[in-house]
C-alpha cells in the first residue's frame, strides 16, 4: 500500500518562542487542552492507517525546523519499513490520486487536501490538530498548527503515535486529537560536569552527542535547552582548542534553533574567571573549581572587574547566536558581602557586550539564576541551606530569602534594560517573583528533583518526588515555565520522561509508575517494551529471583545489537542505541548481587559463603564505577560510597554479618574483620585501582561492620 505524508504551513514565519548542587522542589503545569486528546472517536471502529512506502510533502517556504522534522519523519519510517520515503514540496493532484494514504502536516498542505482546521486556532502557538479522514478512496491524516512551532511539535507527537507490525509502520485510527502544552516553556539543563567517562559525563560529549541531546529534548516536546560550555575554565585570550570548543557550542545552538525550533540559553558564572588551564589543554578534560586554576573576581576592584569583562567578551564573541545568557549568582562564583549593586554592574557590562557581539543584539536576553543570592554566601554553603531550610537568614543581611530576592528583582526592574528574565532555583523565590509581578519572566528550575549532583551514577526510580514538585504549578499559574536538570542524562530517562511529559500534559502526573515506564519503554525499544519496563521496576526489587529473571531477557535484547528497532526516543540514543539496555543490565547485576547477600544474611551462611557474596557484590560495583568513571571522583571531598548508604536493609544486615564474623562470640575484633576482608581485597586489586577498591568498597564496609552494635 502506498502512503503520502504531506508537511507544510501557510502561516507567516514567527520569531522563535521565548520560551546545583541542592535538592528542592518544584515544577509545572497549567493549560486546558492536553496531549493527544481524543475529540470524536465515539462509535468509530479501530483501523490501521498504513504508512509503508510513504511520500512526504513539505512546503518549501516552511520554517527550517518543520522541514527538518519532515525529513526526520521520513528517516524514521524508512528505518522501520526498509523502503525509501520520498520528500517533495509539490502536492500535485496526480500524486494524490496515486496515494492510498496521505498525511498532511501543516496548514498549507492540510488545506490543499481539504482539511478543516478551524479548531487549530484555539490551540495557541504550540498547539496542533491531528486528525484522519477519507477522501475519494484516499486515507488522509492531518497534523497542523497555526504556527510553525505547533506544526513542529505536532510531528514529534505523531512520531510517538507510530506503531509497527513486522516492518510495516502504521497509525491506529480513526484519529481526532488536539495537542496543546500545559506549560509554555519546557526546558532542560545539563549541570554538574564531573569528570566521568564518555558518554556518562556531558563534558565528554562530542558535538554530535550534544545534537542527539537536543533531539531527545525535542522528542519529549521541550522547547528550551540550557547548556554550560564552562568558559570559567578558559583563560583569555582563548587557546585554539578552547575557541574550537566554544565554536562547537555555537553550532549546537544553531542546530537547536534552526533544526528543532528551540530556544537556547547559555550558562555562565557571574564572576568566576580562569587564571590557569590547570595544565590540561583539552577543555573537555580540564578540571573545574580548582584553586589556582579558577578564581572568583571582586567586581568592586577595577582590575578584577576587567578580567570578568574579558572572559564574558571571549564567550560572547564566539557563541554569538544564543537566545540568552544566564549568570548564576553563586556556586560557582559570587563575592561575600558584595552589594547587589555590584551584581547589577556585572549585568550591565554583559548587556553592553551582548549587544555588540550577538546576532540578536538588543533582543538577546540576560537571565539571573537566583540561587544562593549575590553576596550572601560567606557564612553558609549550599549544603547548609539544604540542611537548615530555605528561609535561612544571613547573619549580616537580616533578610529572608524571599525578601532578599525581591530586592534583587527590584534592582533589575529599576536599572536593567529589557529583555531580561529569571530562573528561580529555589521554591521561595517563586514568592519573590510573585511579589514583584515577574512570574511571567520566571522559569522554575527545581534543582535536584530528577537527579542530584554529584551523585553516584544510578537510575533514579520512583516518581513521587517529581509528582510533588509538579503540583506546585497549580499555585503559580502565571509562571513562564519550568526546567529540569540532569547530571547523567543517559541514566535518568524514567524521571526525566515523567517530568517532561508532565510539563506537556498536566494529567500525565497522575499516571502510575508502570504505565509511565511502559510508555517510555515503547518509545525506547518498541519490540522489548515489557522487558525494559520490567527491568526498570526490578531496580527496586527486593527478591533476587525476580531480579535474576530479567538478565536473560536483557541479554536477548543486547544480542540484537544496533539492528534492533528503536522507538521515537531510542533512535536518538548515543553513542549507540543499546546504551539504556546495557546500563540497565549492569545496574541489575549490582542489585542482584546486593540482594543475594542480604538474603543469605537472613539465614545461616558460613564465612566462606559470605566472602563469596561480598566479593561478588563489590566486583559488580567496581566494574560499574570503572565503566562510568565514578572511580575518578573519589578525591572529591563530598564523595561517599554507595555501599553503606544504599539502603536501610543493608545497614540492618550489618549486625548479622558481624555476628557471623565473630562466630557467635559476644565481641568481634577488628582483626577478625580485617582477616575476612584481606583476601577479598587482594582479589579485587588485581582488577581495579587501589583507591577505588579501598575507598569505594572495602574501608566503608569494614567501618560499617565495626561500628554495628
Amino acid at each position: 500500500m502506498n502512503c503520502t505524508v504531506m508537511i507544510g504551513h501557510a502561516a507567516p514565519k514567527l520569531p522563535q518562542l521565548r520560551p546545583k548542587r541542592l535538592i528542592i522542589r518544584a515544577i509545572l503545569i497549567l493549560g486546558t487542552f492536553l496531549m493527544c486528546r481524543p475529540m470524536s472517536r465515539v462509535d468509530l471502529p479501530e483501523q490501521r492507517i498504513t504508512l509503508s512506502s510513504s511520500v512526504i510533502l513539505v512546503d518549501g517556504d516552511e520554517a527550517t525546523y518543520v522541514q527538518f522534522a519532515a525529513k526526520d519523519l521520513s528517516v524514521y519510517l524508512t528505518e522501520i519499513s526498509g523502503k525509501p520515503v520520498t520528500l517533495s514540496s509539490s502536492a500535485s493532484p496526480d500524486a494524490l490520486r496515486k496515494a492510498q494514504t496521505v498525511i498532511a502536516i501543516g496548514e498549507k498542505m492540510a488545506l490543499a487536501v481539504g482539511a478543516d482546521l478551524r479548531s487549530a486556532a484555539e490551540l495557541g502557538d504550540e498547539g496542533s490538530v491531528i486528525r484522519s479522514f477519507d477522501k475519494a478512496g484516499t486515507k488522509i491524516v492531518v497534523v497542523s498548527g497555526i504556527n510553525p512551532h505547533g506544526t513542529n511539535l505536532g510531528v514529534a507527537t505523531l512520531m510517538e503515535m507510530i506503531r509497527c507490525a513486522a516492518k510495516s509502520p502504521y497509525l491506529v485510527g480513526p484519529i481526532d486529537l488536539r495537542n496543546k502544552p500545559s506549560i509554555s516553556v519546557r526546558g532542560f539543563h545539563m549541570n554538574g560536569g564531573w569528570q566521568l567517562n564518555h558518554p556518562y559525563g556531558f563534558r565528554t560529549w562530542t558535538e554530535e552527542d550534544w545534537k542527539r541531546f537536543v533531539d531527545i529534548v525535542w522528542a519529549e516536546r521541550g522547547n528550551l535547552i540550557f547548556i554550560w560550555p564552562y568558559v570559567e575554565t578558559m583563560t583569555v585570550p582563548l587557546t585554539s582548542s578552547d575557541k574550537a570548543y566554544l565554536e562547537e557550542f555555537r553550532r549546537i545552538t544553531e542546530y537547536a534553533q534552526r533544526q528543532r525550533g528551540m530556544e537556547v540559553w547559555i550558562m555562565q558564572s557571574a564572576n568566576r574567571v580562569a587564571i590557569s588551564d590547570c595544565g590540561v589543554a583539552d577543555p573537555m578534560l580540564r578540571p573545574h573549581w580548582i584553586n589556582g586554576c579558577q578564581k572568583d573576581m571582586d567586581p568592586a576592584d577595577s582590575v578584577q572587574f576587567e578580567k570578568i569583562e574579558k572572559s564574558f567578551e571571549a564567550l560572547y564573541q564566539v557563541v554569538n547566536n544564543a537566545d540568552a545568557f544566564c549568570l548564576i549568582d553563586a556556586d560557582p562564583g559570587g563575592w561575600p558581602q558584595s552589594p547587589i549593586s555590584d551584581q547589577l554592574k556585572i549585568f550591565l557590562a554583559a548587556r553592553k557586550l551582548v549587544n555588540r557581539y550577538n546576532v540578536h543584539a538588543e533582543k538577546t536576553k540576560l537571565v539571573d539564576w537566583m540561587w544562593i543570592g549575590w553576596g550572601r554566601h560567606k557564612f553558609f554553603t549550599a549544603t547548609d541551606r539544604l540542611v537548615t531550610g530555605f528561609d535561612l537568614t544571613d547573619n549580616n543581611l537580616e533578610e529572608s530569602d524571599v525578601a532578599f530576592m525581591s530586592r534583587t528583582i527590584r534592582n533589575f526592574k529599576d536599572h536593567l534594560s529589557e529583555p531580561w528574565e529569571l530562573i528561580a532555583g529555589m521554591a521561595p523565590y517563586l514568592d519573590s517573583s510573585n511579589q514583584e509581578s515577574t512570574l511571567n519572566k520566571t522559569v522554575y528550575l527545581p534543582y535536584g528533583t530528577i537527579e542530584m549532583e554529584p551523585a553516584f551514577p544510578a537510575t533514579n526510580m520512583g516518581f513521587e518526588p517529581v509528582r510533588k514538585v509538579l503540583e506546585k504549578a497549580d499555585s503559580y499559574p502565571e509562571l513562564r515555565g519550568w526546567m529540569g536538570n540532569n547530571e547523567l542524562m543517559l541514566l535518568q530517562f524514567p524521571r526525566s520522561y515523567y517530568f517532561m511529559n508532565g510539563l506537556w500534559d498536566a494529567r500525565f502526573r497522575n499516571r502510575g509508575e508502570r504505565e509511565v515506564l511502559q510508555e517510555l519503554s515503547r518509545d525506547l525499544y518498541p519490540d522489548y517494551q515489557d522487558t525494559i519496563a520490567d527491568s526498570f521496576l526490578a531496580l527496586q526489587e527486593q527478591d533476587p529471583e525476580k531480579i535474576g529473571v530479567m538478565l536473560p531477557r536483557l541479554k536477548e535484547l543486547l544480542q540484537g545489537g544496533n539492528a534492533i528497532r528503536a522507538g521515537a526516543l531510542g533512535r536518538f540514543l548515543f553513542p549507540d542505541r543499546l546504551i539504556v539496555a546495557r546500563t540497565l543490565q549492569m545496574q541489575l547485576e549490582i542489585r542482584l548481587a546486593r540482594q543475594n547477600l542480604l538474603k543469605a544474611l537472613q539465614g545461616k551462611p558460613d564465612i566462606k559463603e559470605c566472602a563469596r557474596l561480598v566479593e561478588d557484590y563489590f566486583d559488580k560495583l567496581l566494574a560499574w564505577n570503572k565503566e562510568t568513571g565514578w572511580e575518578k571522583t573519589i578525591d572529591i571531598a563530598i564523595w561517599t560510597s554507595p555501599i553503606y548508604q544504599d539502603g536501610k536493609d543493608l545497614t540492618e544486615a550489618m549486625s548479622r554479618f558481624k555476628e557471623i564474623l565473630g562466630a557467635g562470640a559476644p565481641y568481634t575484633s577488628y582483626s577478625q574483620v580485617k582477616a575476612f576482608f584481606d583476601p577479598i581485597t587482594r582479589d579485587l586489586l588485581k582488577k581495579y585501582g587501589e583507591e577505588s577498591v579501598m575507598i569505594g568498597c572495602i574501608e566503608p564496609f569494614k567501618l560499617a561492620v565495626a561500628q554495628t552494635q
